[in-house]
């Protein structure tokens, strides 16, 4: 589950995390459990392939496990550069998201843990399954959001030009010799040789 929010800013408002870098983040739920709240906050810092996304996607992430699963939240973003849809003129666009990914535990989606209280509550979410001793692919999980969060229809605002003329095109009102375009005049009819004597014959009635 994400909360997406446009804004616009400029490279320099970006402020870099001090924590830690994450590159290709993948964390281990078993050294998740091993520290001592067993909860990782990280400084996501990295560039994504195949996205919209030109600048590296930025954000604190908090990645945590509990009896039932795993959850990653945070805040991420990015600059994205689009192409609108109506004038086919790129423009860059602002993505702020919130994130709250959630993972349980294969054996508590079965019905195999002991703890139904919270198995209820987790009946209505949109949650996704991973083993006990699993992996979190975190860039991938942010990776996810903002391809999700990218606009399927781009506009450049309410000044956009709309769509390109063609250069054939007349401006409007004008007619094609107003505007200068080069009007052939219509060639004579040239006739068939073979309807020459039917041509003759109907001359001949009409007089």
């Amino acid at each position: 589950m994400s909360r997406t929010e446009f804004r616009r800013f400029s490279a320099a408002q970006i402020s870099r995390p001090s924590r830690v870098r994450a590159k290709a983040l993948k964390v281990s739920l078993e050294d998740l459990r091993a520290l001592p709240q067993q909860r990782l906050r990280v400084a996501f810092n990295e560039s994504l392939p195949n996205s919209e996304a030109i600048k590296p996607i930025l954000g604190d992430l908090v990645i945590s496990v509990s009896a039932s699963g795993a959850q990653v939240v945070g805040r991420v973003q990015t600059l994205l550069k689009l192409s609108c849809h109506r004038c086919l003129a790129p423009f860059f666009q602002a993505l702020s998201l919130e994130l709250d990914e959630r993972f349980v535990y294969e054996d508590y989606l079965r019905g195999e843990s002991k703890d139904n209280r919270e198995r209820e509550l987790l009946k209505e979410d949109f949650v996704e399954a991973i083993p006990y001793a699993g992996v979190i692919d975190v860039s991938d999980v942010v990776y996810q959001a903002v391809t999700l969060a990218t606009p399927s229809y781009c506009s450049c605002g309410a000044d956009c030009p709309g769509p390109p003329k063609s250069k054939n095109e007349a401006p409007q009102g004008k007619s094609p010799v107003e505007d200068g375009c080069d009007v052939k005049s219509e060639e004579p009819m040239v006739i068939d040789p073979r309807w020459k004597n039917l041509k003759t014959l109907f001359s001949n009635e009409e007089t």
